[in-house]
């Protein structure tokens, strides 16, 4: 695995190493190693995936102090378009976004520092997409960010948006989120 920084402190693209034989492939996703190695948290609380449509859109989501969490990002099958929006007001890239193609042809993922929120735009039908979180979900603790409230544009006509996500309050300059 190649861990490849970004202009953003605390948000790294992976770039896994895919074995490819008659059987089929195999990838490595965390070693504990190389997340030690890159001064990364490697011990994470909880993993969760997804399985979404083309146009999907999820997100973008995050969690308040003290429940605020490392993210893993990556995708199984499919592809996605990820962006990770900076909420950490004393950043020299607050307000600022990054958008990466994920998928199972790149082997690529993300390491998600805390004071990001995240999302993803579904590229193909049946994308699976595995997340690793270094707290627990907690309910009081969610935060989002409309999507379409910073800049970021998803590039098709009709996304198909949960209700919840498509309610979050727009993105706020001025708003201290971290």
């Amino acid at each position: 695995m190649n861990i490849k920084t970004t202009e953003f402190n605390d948000l790294y693209v992976l770039e896994y190493n895919s074995f490819k034989d008659d059987r089929g492939e195999f990838v490595k996703t965390i070693y504990k190693d190389t997340f030690i190695d890159n001064k990364l948290e490697w011990n994470f609380a909880e993993s969760f995936y997804s399985v979404s449509h083309q146009n999907v859109f999820r997100g973008m989501h995050f969690q308040y102090s003290p429940n605020d969490h490392e993210k893993l990002v990556y995708v199984v099958k499919g592809a996605i378009l990820d962006v990770v929006l900076d909420l950490r007001f004393h950043s020299e890239t607050y307000g600022k976004y990054l958008t990466v193609e994920l998928s199972d042809k790149n082997r690529k993922g993300l390491y998600i520092g805390k004071g990001f929120a995240h999302g993803f735009l579904s590229l193909e039908n049946d994308t699976i997409v595995e997340y690793h979180t270094t707290t627990v979900q907690s309910k009081e603790s969610e935060g989002g960010v409309k999507w379409n409230s910073f800049g970021f544009d998803l590039f098709i006509e009709n996304p198909i948006i949960s209700e919840r996500d498509d309610s979050f309050s727009p993105f706020d300059k001025g708003f201290k989120y971290f």
